[in-house]
């Protein structure tokens, strides 16, 4: 979301005075001021961004009446405002009850014209999608990132990512994707909150499609470009995806014609990358020019070859490759097409030797990503470095023992 600075609103009072004949022709010839230009009203994102500035500066007055405004103007849940971090100091306040009530008044008014059974569905999906989430970003805004705390959150998310998007698919198949015209503004984009969390190409021609009929935001496509280009080993276009944090600092992966990153980012209504990063990040970042970058080197994620990752990789399965490919089941709806092949994931491994974030690279389909994705999730590893570490690795279906 955008930090921009609250627009002030300038109230002009015209006074009509009778001149003489002298005074109009002395007023005629005096240059007059160019009239103002007249300011468009302020955005939503704007508005909630101001609220957030004006609370971290506890000026709660300005945050109460930005975020009613906010409200009013857009589709903001009253789950949204309390899971905000910057907004504890204003929830305590008289206001804030009313605020929340004012959020959930208007998402029961706005979807009660929709299906009540796939609305509950989808709340309960989008409660799933982030509970535990929420824990791990607070563990990690009073930790610090990688802290034992919120790597427990991540783990008790794991399992729920892969029962979710099931649900997703099923969803999918029975009402293509499940966007504004079905499910409201509220909850559309529920179903691409757990594709991104399950990333794979195949959703993008969905999702693309799902963005240029207004079913969803064109800025969520965006996210899940940049994340399905990482995972490729390629660039991110907009710039949203961070790599692992080094001594307690994020850094950013590398971005694809990185001066013209905040002209793509204005084109699917993200905000200019600089103000991104550190709102949400506390990272200074500098756009670079075609000639210049500001930023330290150390800013970005470091790319290893393939031959380093062989050579100083400090994690090893434990048991070895073949256990792990002994607990794969081949399913059905694979043996019926009769489809072989591999599923590449890519996972960090924790301090602990947990496998976490695991995702599709490259799938099969027919279940077998599915399977992939349960027998690595329950796979482990030593780490001998303690830190967290990423690597992915191809997993083969049907199984064949010594083969």
């Amino acid at each position: 979301m955008s930090i921009l600075a609250l627009r002030t609103a300038l109230v002009l009072a015209a006074a009509l005075t009778v001149v003489s004949p002298l005074s109009a022709q002395t007023a005629s010839r005096t240059p007059q001021p160019a009239p103002m230009a007249k300011r468009p009203p302020a955005t939503v994102a704007e508005l909630y961004a101001g609220a957030r500035q004006a609370a971290l500066k506890q000026d709660s007055k300005t945050a109460l009446r930005q975020l009613n405004q906010a409200v009013a103007k857009g589709f903001i849940a009253a789950e949204t405002l309390e899971q905000e971090a910057d907004f504890i100091s204003l929830r305590k306040l008289p206001g804030w009850v009313r605020l929340v009530g004012f959020a959930s008044a208007r998402q029961r008014q706005h979807e009660s014209a929709f299906d009540p059974k796939l609305m509950a569905l989808m709340r309960e999906m989008r409660y799933q999608d982030q509970h535990y989430r929420h824990i791990a970003a607070e563990a990690e805004r009073q930790y610090g990132p990688g802290s034992p705390q919120e790597q427990a959150a991540e783990r008790a998310q794991s399992p729920l990512d892969l029962q979710l998007i099931r649900q997703v698919d099923s969803l999918i198949t029975i009402h293509g994707y499940p966007g504004k015209s079905k499910v409201g503004e509220y909850q559309k984009s529920t179903a691409f909150l757990v594709i991104q969390h399950n990333p794979d190409e195949k959703y993008l021609p969905l999702l693309t499609a799902a963005a240029d009929k207004g079913e969803l935001n064109w800025s969520s496509v965006a996210l899940l470009i940049d994340r399905t280009r990482g995972m490729k080993g390629e660039k991110q276009l907009y710039g949203s995806q961070l790599g692992p944090a080094v001594n307690g600092k994020y850094t950013l992966q590398p971005i694809e014609d990185e001066p013209n990153v905040n002209v793509r980012r204005a084109r699917v209504g993200l905000e200019p990358l600089e103000e991104y990063l550190k709102q949400n990040y506390d990272v200074a970042y500098q756009v670079p020019t075609a000639t210049h970058n500001p930023n330290p080197p150390e800013l970005y994620t470091q790319p290893r070859s393939a031959t380093e990752e062989e050579e100083e990789s400090p994690v090893e399965l434990i048991g070895g490759n073949e256990a792990l490919y002994a607990r794969l089941q081949y399913p059905a709806a694979a043996r019926q097409q009769n489809l072989s092949g591999s599923v590449t994931l890519q996972m960090t491994i924790d301090p602990q030797g947990a496998p976490q974030n695991v995702m599709v690279v490259r799938g099969l389909g027919a279940g077998c990503d599915e399977e992939a994705l349960r027998v690595m999730r329950a796979a482990r590893f030593t780490n001998a470095r303690g830190q967290d570490h990423e690597i992915r690795m191809s997993l083969p279906f049907p199984y064949v023992a010594g083969k």
